[in-house]
């Protein structure tokens, strides 16, 4: 780490191109102008943030990932910009504070569990199944024992996620399921034996964490995911919430207990 001053930038991310014959951007050393209309959002994503292109399988997958990723209802990050609209703020405002609504609780999980899956295999090479098995055992046993709870899994609107569930198939389907997303699926059956035989699913946030590394992206990626997906969604209540025509959404004073 050290000292730098807002004087000499370097970047390996992108150049503007103004040359008098050519006017592009170049991502990763790929043009801009190629890859509209011959590249996906997800594929660029991709690109973007693992620094070359994905295959066709890994695309698939990713653009599955954002689409699991992209609604879930009525919930904190939808709510908030439903509340701003009904304040007359900006759509940014509002996509802005849903994104800031995820924390520790909520879409912050799968990072961890990304970090935790890297910190305990990184180290090893190819890790046949019984040192996955192992390892897994000896993780959830540490988590659980503590009081902790294991992140990536559980989620009280299901009985199983369907959007985690639905994403690890294609994973398989398309050769990106591979030591990550078996070590998630191994946690999640040690977690149910350490509960007595009650399942904890893994959650959307877990599969962001796992798919992402199987991809190869950096573990501090993996809310991009949910975040870039979800802010969709958050626009979408903002605009339905206007069209609504909404003011001053607010709790009802008699549903509220005032404690003295």
């Amino acid at each position: 780490m050290k000292t730098r001053t807002l004087e000499g930038w370097s970047t390996a991310i992108s150049r503007v191109v103004n040359d008098g014959d050519t006017e592009d951007t170049l991502i990763r050393g790929h043009s801009l102008n190629e890859l509209i209309g011959n590249s996906t959002f997800a594929e660029t994503m991709f690109l973007l943030l693992n620094g070359h292109k994905p295959t066709r399988e890994q695309g698939l997958v990713l653009d599955a990932l954002l689409v699991a990723c992209m609604e879930h209802g009525i919930a904190p990050p939808s709510l908030i910009p439903r509340l701003y609209a009904s304040y007359g703020t900006t759509i940014q405002q509002a996509v802005s504070g849903g994104i800031n609504a995820f924390g520790e609780r909520m879409g912050s999980l799968g990072e961890k569990m990304a970090k935790l899956m890297v910190d305990r295999l990184a180290h090893l090479d190819n890790p046949d199944e019984t040192t996955l098995a192992g390892i897994a055992q000896e993780t959830v046993a540490e988590i659980h024992g503590s009081g902790e709870r294991l992140p990536g899994y559980g989620i009280p609107l299901h009985t199983r996620d369907p959007r985690a569930d639905r994403v690890m198939e294609l994973a398989k389907e398309h050769g990106v399921f591979g030591t990550y997303c078996r070590f998630a699926e191994l946690m999640g059956d040690a977690l149910e034996l350490a509960r007595g035989g009650r399942a904890v699913p893994l959650n959307i946030d877990g599969i962001c964490g796992c798919i992402a590394l199987d991809l190869g992206f950096d573990w501090r990626t993996t809310q991009m995911f949910l975040l870039t997906a979800r802010s969709v969604s958050m626009g979408a209540h903002y605009l339905e919430e206007q069209d609504q025509d909404s003011i001053w959404r607010h709790i009802p004073a008699d549903q509220i207990d005032y404690i003295d």
